[in-house]
């Protein structure tokens, strides 16, 4: 076998063997680059999870708040009532003396 005939075979294998390291480069690549998005995906999760967390405090926070501002309400609006009852009877007092 001559030099011209070895010739196509040792371009194959050489072309073949680039290519291959080529794909299996990009694949490696390609792997690193999806741990990557993961970890960053991970990360941007836990922060999401905190801040629904701290969220929800402050919810409940302010859902306990409006109920004792509620409570409060009831009370004066009782007290003012009362309040009014007892004008209306002083008035009457002094209207019948």
């Amino acid at each position: 076998m001559n030099f011209d005939q070895m010739l196509p075979i040792i371009v194959a294998a050489l072309g073949s063997a680039g290519l291959w390291g080529f794909l299996s480069l990009r694949a490696k690549q390609n792997h690193e680059k999806s741990l990557q998005d993961d970890a960053r995906s991970a990360e941007f999760n836990e922060t999401l999870k905190e801040q629904v967390d701290r969220l929800a405090e402050k919810l409940d926070k302010l859902t306990a708040d409006k109920e004792q501002l509620l409570r409060e309400m009831s009370d004066m609006k009782a007290a003012l009532a009362e309040a009014n009852a007892t004008i209306k009877h002083l008035e009457q007092l002094l209207r019948s003396k």
